[in-house]
């Protein structure tokens, strides 16, 4: 139970960081370098996120696919 209330407790943060990587670098075709740019500034700001990451990157791709279903983020 302690992991998933660490990452839900980012799930504001992945999601600001998710929009901010997609308005610096649109369009699609780029999702691995955006998903690398945000595992790195994770991993900078505190580096046990590291242990986290694999959860992280499964959760920032369930908001992304929300996120492009919505209509949040124009392909």
């Amino acid at each position: 139970m302690g992991i998933i209330m660490q990452v839900l407790q980012l799930l504001p943060a992945l999601i600001v960081a998710i929009k901010a990587i997609e308005e610096a670098i649109p369009g699609s075709g780029k999702g691995e370098q955006k998903l690398e740019a945000i595992r790195q500034v994770l991993i900078s700001i505190d580096a046990s996120v590291g242990d986290l990451w694999p959860k992280i990157q499964g959760v920032i791709g369930v908001l992304v696919n929300v996120l492009n279903a919505t209509g949040v983020f124009k392909k």
